[in-house]
């Protein structure tokens, strides 16, 4: 499985205020066994279903955490952005 550090797509940092924004954020997790670290996560994310999504996976539990971060900061609407 190749790992991808987490950035935000070109393009994608704001949203037009008059068109209500719908985002998505699937993770999926699961064990390898035999593995030192079993750990897998495959996170895919976009702003709509089907249109603009980017697949993120690791073995780091902390990725996971920091794209989840990333992504609600990046929604339109949220306050308190880093």
């Amino acid at each position: 499985m190749q790992e991808h550090s987490w950035s935000e797509p070109a393009g994608e940092s704001g949203a037009d205020p008059e068109l209500p924004s719908t985002g998505l954020l699937i993770i999926r997790t699961w064990h390898e066994p035999g593995h030192p670290q079993g750990f897998r996560a495959r996170i895919t994310y976009g702003q709509t279903a089907g249109r603009g999504q980017h697949t993120v996976s690791t073995a780091d539990p902390a990725e996971v955490l920091k794209v989840v971060k990333h992504w609600l900061a990046a929604q339109p609407g949220v306050t308190g952005r880093n």
